[in-house]
């Protein structure tokens, strides 16, 4: 039998999603790593582009993947990898404005879009929750790097 490269659940999970015309936007602390953020978290928030009542596509997708619901937007993937799911956060604009300023970059090997830094700060600041703002500094001096970086390899 040829060695078959195996898709990790976090994978399955968002290439499910794209099958089931179901837009999504990596955002939270996840997306802040992805973007070079030295933080840690626990779990991948994502903004779904799906009315709130039919979360239940969302149920099923994820009993599909031999997942478990844990709250209605809470799911735990095959490997114990979390998935928070979001239908409207704090502080953002519209889910199509926002899309339009995301970036497609790669999550398991699935492409995925990804909240700019910038808006990611944006949420946390209107979500005022304690967690969020404590890491507002890390997340802003990043920020500010990330932009310098850019500042110099254009000026090349």
């Amino acid at each position: 039998m040829p060695n078959q490269r195996q898709i990790r659940p976090l994978g399955a999970f968002l290439k499910a999603l794209r099958e089931e015309k179901i837009d999504c936007i990596l955002i939270g602390m996840m997306a802040a790593v992805e973007q070079g953020a030295p933080m840690t978290t626990v779990d991948y928030d994502l903004w779904m582009q799906l009315p709130k009542r039919q979360y239940l596509r969302l149920h099923n997708v994820v009993r599909r993947q031999r997942g478990t619901v844990v709250a209605p937007t809470l799911y735990e993937l095959e490997d114990g990898t979390q998935v928070n799911v979001i239908f409207q956060p704090d502080g953002l604009q519209s889910f199509a404005a926002e899309y339009r300023r995301s970036r497609i970059g790669r999550l398991a090997g699935q492409s995925i879009r990804i909240l700019p830094l910038s808006r990611v700060i944006a949420s946390k600041q209107a979500s005022s929750r304690e967690k969020d703002l404590v890491s507002l500094p890390v997340l802003k001096r990043t920020l500010r790097l990330a932009r310098r970086l850019r500042r110099r390899k254009s000026s090349r």
